[in-house]
Order: structure tokens, then sequence, then C-alpha cells
């Protein structure tokens, strides 16, 4: 009997298979694959590996019940298991095959499997939609295929399933328990779809060619995401920041003008700008490259020397270049710094990710490629790991990207961990995009190597790392073996990220192109007592010096979401942009802020006010050494305030009522 329901199976993988293949060759007619037949054969294999995990979670409850009379030992009850799943397989599997057919005709319009989208049909106008698919398609002829899945699943059940009186022989009490333990485990490791750190679907790219991505993925994988999102944005709270009824008020705030002055139908367009016209940049035509770092903490650059040497190769570029220190991430985690870069907007306090969501299958008119895009550029989103993760890849390209490109595209074999590359492999595939054309290119680039467990190319040679005392005492003794590991990984990112500007600014491109690093949030190897130290990335910036003019004020403050107008105003001539942003360089960056989470932040001033919490706003001074000391409300505390609240205004307006 237990290889009779594993043949059956096997014929369940099989027909899963076959959709594949019928997908492949439908939609790949469009797609040119010379020179991926490596890669195909890749895709086949690691869609067996979601379809076998798709099957195994399918005979969870069957495998469960096996285990069960398998332990108890009655062969009258495996007669009434084999009728249970003649019904079970034809239900379970024939809706899996019925989700094949609708993906099948989603993707032609989405190109795109199963996806948040899907949950449009009941949220929109339902009956329209019908009536459009019934216009499109042949909901009837879909209808019967359905129908005949149903019964060619059952008569296959049926006939594989056929039981026989026969004497089963059981093992002695302990073997079946022996085996059943075997079974269940077997089931979770096909289930988890791998024996690494990450399951399957979470690093599942296998090319460079995003179509032989999308081949390999069993849509109820994506389904099964669309549904986590949806519970996830289910739980999202309205923002209550006192605009909801007069948003053009928000605007006002924010712009500090009177609210006749902007206008009633598009209030967004009092958010443009304009770059300056700058004849040396049009002539120039200068590339950007903006660079976003594993957990670059600016915490440690400041205990950086030749016994601790955390900076390695960078240290030069420090020395000579641009260094904002008093400049933070947009949060604590990696895609709320990607968001705000991408958007242009303040991110909201315990976000739901905006790249899982609905939204980011928009195209918005504020987001930070727009203006580039208008100006010609080639855009390319580089991640060392896979753009599958939170639906980075399809969030980028509707960013504004060309290209999202992964480890998928790094030369084969290139080592890293669990999360991707190490970095010195993708700052390679970086400069070859770079070199590919003589078009003027923005490139974002965001590494993985400084992430938890922390490895190391074999090769690599670690620098000086003595630990200082005054920072061993932040770190408790059980964490100091890890703390080390830590930081030869972030000493081996730096190290590369300065050997690659090294590269680039020795090569013709280096009169012509602009470099920017930050990082998308800081560490949490050490305890930090200060609040600002806590929070705080470095922001570098390289300006060659046939663009750059003046001195430039690193003491001012800014945050993730002040990049993208400073890259404006220094390599876009009379160009518009919108922004909640400010460029750094200006005149008015004096008088900047830190945006980070439910904290706003000035030179003398903070406030926390932490929405979704019902907890009282805290206020703050900053001391000389940019300590915060609890202090009563003040008129500067009210401005900051009415700034936070008008930003999230903007921005959950802009999210939720632009776009297309």
């Amino acid at each position: 009997m237990f290889f009779k329901v594993i043949s059956l199976n096997f014929i369940f993988l099989l027909l899963m298979s076959a959709y594949r293949f019928i997908f492949f060759a439908y939609y790949g007619k469009a797609v040119d694959l010379h020179d991926f037949g490596f890669d195909i054969i890749k895709t086949f294999y690691m869609g067996c590996r979601f379809d076998l995990s798709v099957i195994a979670w399918i005979n969870v409850l069957p495998a469960l019940l096996f285990c069960l009379l398998f332990v108890i030992g009655r062969q009258s009850l495996f007669k009434r298991l084999i009728t249970f799943l003649k019904y079970y397989y034809t239900v379970f599997i024939g809706i899996l095959l019925a989700l094949f057919c609708i993906d099948f005709y989603f993707y032609a319009y989405f190109q795109d499997h199963l996806n948040v989208l899907v949950f449009g049909f009941i949220e929109d106008d339902t009956i329209a939609l019908i009536k459009t698919f019934y216009e499109n398609y042949n909901l009837l002829l879909i209808g019967l295929v359905i129908v005949v899945f149903f019964v060619i699943i059952f008569f296959i059940s049926k006939i594989v399933l056929k039981f026989k009186d026969y004497n089963l022989r059981f093992p002695n009490i302990f073997v079946r328990i022996l085996l059943s333990i075997a079974l269940a485990f077997s089931i979770f490791l096909m289930i988890r779809g791998s024996v690494g750190l990450h399951p399957i679907g979470v690093y599942s790219d296998v090319s460079s060619n995003a179509f032989l991505n999308q081949a390999a993925i069993n849509c109820v994988f994506n389904l099964g995401k669309a549904i986590e999102y949806k519970i996830e944005a289910s739980k999202l709270k309205n923002i209550e920041t006192g605009y909801e009824n007069n948003i053009r008020q928000a605007f006002a705030d924010f712009l500090g003008k009177d609210v006749g002055m902007i206008s009633e139908e598009k209030p967004e367009e009092s958010l443009v700008f304009k770059t300056s016209v700058n004849k040396k940049i049009e002539n120039l035509k200068p590339n950007v490259i903006l660079i976003v770092m594993e957990s670059f903490s600016d915490y440690l650059i400041k205990y950086n020397s030749e016994k601790f040497n955390v900076l390695g190769s960078l240290r030069k570029h420090f020395d000579e270049d641009a260094i904002f220190h008093n400049f933070s991430s947009a949060g604590t985690i990696t895609i709320e710094a990607i968001e705000a870069m991408f958007l242009n907007i303040r991110t909201r306090p315990n976000p739901i990710n905006l790249s899982v969501s609905k939204y980011a299958y928009k195209q918005y008119q504020f987001a930070g490629l727009v203006p580039y895009k208008q100006s010609g550029y080639e855009t390319s989103f580089i991640y060392g790991g896979c753009t599958s993760w939170r639906n980075i890849g399809t969030f980028a390209l509707n960013s504004g990207f060309d290209n999202a490109l992964n480890c998928g595209m790094i030369k084969k074999d290139s080592p890293g961990g669990p999360w991707g590359v190490y970095d010195e492999y993708l700052f390679d595939l970086a400069f070859e995009v770079l070199s590919q054309s003589d078009n003027n290119k923005f490139i974002y680039i965001l590494t993985t190597t400084n992430h938890p467990p922390y490895g190391l190319p074999n090769d690599y040679k670690i620098l000086p790392l003595e630990i200082p005392d005054s920072l061993k005492r932040n770190i408790s003794i059980s964490n100091i073996k890890k703390a080390q590991k830590r930081f030869a990984t972030y000493q081996y990112s730096n190290e590369m990220l300065g050997r690659f500007i090294s590269k680039i600014k020795n090569s013709k491109y280096g009169d012509n192109t602009i470099i920017a690093v930050t990082g998308d949030h800081t560490s949490r190897t050490y305890r930090i007592e200060n609040f600002l130290d806590s929070i705080c990335v470095p922001f570098y910036l390289y300006i060659p010096k046939t663009i750059k003019s003046g001195n430039i004020n690193t003491d001012v403050f800014g945050s993730h979401l002040d990049i993208m107008p400073t890259l404006y105003n220094l390599s876009l001539s009379n160009v518009e942009y919108m922004s909640e942003g400010t460029d750094l360089l200006s005149k008015n960056a004096v008088n900047n802020t830190i945006s980070y989470e439910s904290w706003l932040i000035d030179k003398h001033h903070a406030i926390d006010d932490d929405i979704f919490a019902n907890s009282a706003i805290k206020y703050y001074s900053l001391d000389t050494n940019h300590e915060l000391v609890p202090t009563s409300e003040m008129t500067e505390h009210k401005n900051l305030l009415r700034r936070f609240l008008s930003m999230l205004a903007i921005s959950d307006y802009l999210i939720k009522n632009t776009g297309k």
C-alpha cells in the first residue's frame, strides 16, 4: 500500500512538471534563451523541488494517518484509509491543477505568478471583472477543463490505489515507531526543500534570466506568500495624523506655505522641485553609483585604528572625500531603507512593507529613479542575494529600474554566505555593468556579506582587530568571540568597498562618476548608550573634481530620505523631481532633521511619537554630545511634531492615491 501511494504521488509530480513544460514552451517563445542551456536544466530541477514541497504539504495529513495506523497495526483500518485517500487526492490535487490553470492566464496579464493582486478580484468591482474575463477568455471551456481535471485525478487515484485483501505483515512496535518517525522527518525535509539555512522559496533564483526564475516557481508558493502578505496588511492601522480630511493642510504645513497655495486637485504637485541649470553637468552627464552596505554602522568608525582596523582600504576614501556622520537609516530593517530611497518618501513607523503589498505593482511619479529615467539614464539594481527576497526584484522594476540583477548574474561558483555572494564578486558585477556601454548610468548596489552568520572567503587575510577596551566594555563576555567574527566581516566589506571605489577612481570613470555609500541600518552586536550613535549610519560622497565646487558642511543632520535629492542636485541639470527629503549640500540643509521610524530629530530637539503604540509623545533636548535629555514640550517640539505628522500624512496619501 505504501508504495502505491508513492507511485500515485509520483504521477502527480509528473503532472506538475508537465504544467511547467507547457508554461515554459508557451511563454518562453517570446524570450531569448540562447546560451541558457544549463540554466534551463536548473530551472526544471528547481521546479521539481518546488513541486515536491507542494506534494509534501498535501501529504501531511495522509502521512500522519498512515503513521498512526501503522503503529496501531490493524489491516482493516488501512482499507478505510485507502478509500479516504481516493477522495482526498481528488479534491486537493484537483484544486492544485485548477490553480495552475488560473495561474497560466494570470501570468499572461501580469507577467507574474499569482500574487497579492489576485485579491483585487474581491476588493474591486467583482461583477465588472467577471464580465471582462468572460469577454476575453472562454470561461465555460476553462471551467470544463477544470472539471475534467477532477475526474481524471479521481480515476487515476482509484486505479492506482485499488486495494486487495493482502495479509499485511507488520514489524514489531519498536520498528514501526522508528519507521513512522523517519516518514515524518522525510515529509518535513521535502516541505522545507533544503537542508541549508533557508527553506526553498527564500532564495530560489537559478539564472540571470528573469523568465527562467519565474518558470521554476510553483504558483502555490506565490499564492501562499500573497495570503501571508494580505494577512499582514489586514493588521495595518490607518495613520491618525489629524490631516485625514484636509490633506492640503498637510502639504502646507510640511512646506511652510499657505494652504491656498496648494492645489485642490493635485496637492502632490507642491512637492515638485527642480535642480538648477548646470552646463558642466549637461556636458559631463555623470554616472551615479549608490551603494547600500549591510549593517554599516557609523559607531565602529570612531574606534578605527591601526590595531583595530575595521575600515581597511576604505579609510583612505573617508579621509579624502565627504562623510556625514549625523545621518540615520530610515529604520531598523533593510527593506525600510530600500523603500525610503526607491520612493523618496518617509517610511511609516511599524510599516507593512510596500514591497510585498499591492503597491509594489504600481508606478509612482515621485519614485526615486524617475528623474534619471527622464534624463536618459540606464538604471540597474544589483543585489548580492536573490531578488525574490521580499519581492524586491518586482518592486525595483516597478520603481523605475531597467534591470534587477542578483547573485544569479555573477559568475558561476562565486562563493558566498547563506544570504548572498561575497561583496567582492558583487562589486565585480557592478563594475562590469558600469563598463557595458557609454551611456550614463545609475547603479544601486545592495550588499549582503555583513549579515549573520558572518562568513568570509577562505582566501581573505584579516587585518589587525584588537578590540579596544572602551568598546569591549559594551560587549558581554559571552559575545566577545561573536563580536570578533562580526568585526572581521565588517572589515572585509569595508576593504572590498574601498578597493571598488579605488578601482573606479583610477579608471576612465573616475572623473565622471559620483559615488554615494550608506548603510541599510546599524549593527546589533554591541550595546550603545547614546541613542543617535545607535541609529546612525555613515553617508559617504565621492564627487569628482570636475563637478565639485566649494566646501561641504558635513555636520548637517540627515537620513536616507535625503539621499536622492542630494544626488539629483549633484548630477542632473534643470530636472524636476518630487521628494520629502532635502539636498544635504544646499543652504537649507543646516536646519534639516534626522527622520528615523517614530522619531524626528534636529540639532537641538527631538520627538518620539509612536502613533501605533497609543503612548504619550516623548520630548527631548540634545546636549553638546548629542545625548537625549527628557524635557517638557516646547514650541520647537510642536514644530517638529507638525512636520512629523504632515510627512506621514503626505506619504500615506501619495502611496494610496497616486500611481498607476
